[in-house]
């Protein structure tokens, strides 16, 4: 699975709660410490890559830091790159599965390897990008 890092601006105010803005996407993370904020970084910037490779949209081409602009960086206390997984090509694979099981699947879901993707990608704290 390809991976971008993005750049994302850590500032705080009073040292108890920090904010994250990134340069590449309109939306913010925050947590009570860096870790947690960074934290909350990946989980918000997946959702945005998410929704929009599922709405059809298109991901930006993650920032250099050397390239972010000065006066982003005004009060930054550190700036830092937050991963983002992108969906890579797709694999045929065999798979040995209970016949009741495959029964049930194919009785809730019209894509048998969709609906299997998507359970993987939540139980690995992923939501679908399809």
């Amino acid at each position: 699975m390809p991976r971008r890092h993005y750049p994302a601006i850590v500032r705080t105010d009073d040292g108890k709660t920090f904010g994250i803005s990134f340069v590449d996407f309109p939306v913010h993370a925050g947590g009570d410490s860096v870790e947690t904020a960074i934290a909350d970084a990946e989980v918000v910037i997946a959702e945005v890559v998410e929704d929009q490779l599922r709405t059809g949209g298109s991901i930006p081409t993650a920032t250099a830091v050397a390239e972010i602009p000065k006066e982003d960086l005004a009060d930054a206390e550190l700036v830092t790159l937050v991963p983002v997984h992108l969906p890579g090509k797709s694999r045929v694979i065999s798979i040995t599965l209970d016949e009741e099981l495959v029964a049930r699947i194919d009785a809730v879901a019209s894509n048998r390897s969709g609906f299997l993707a998507e359970a993987a990608r939540t139980r690995l704290g992923h939501r679908s990008t399809e």
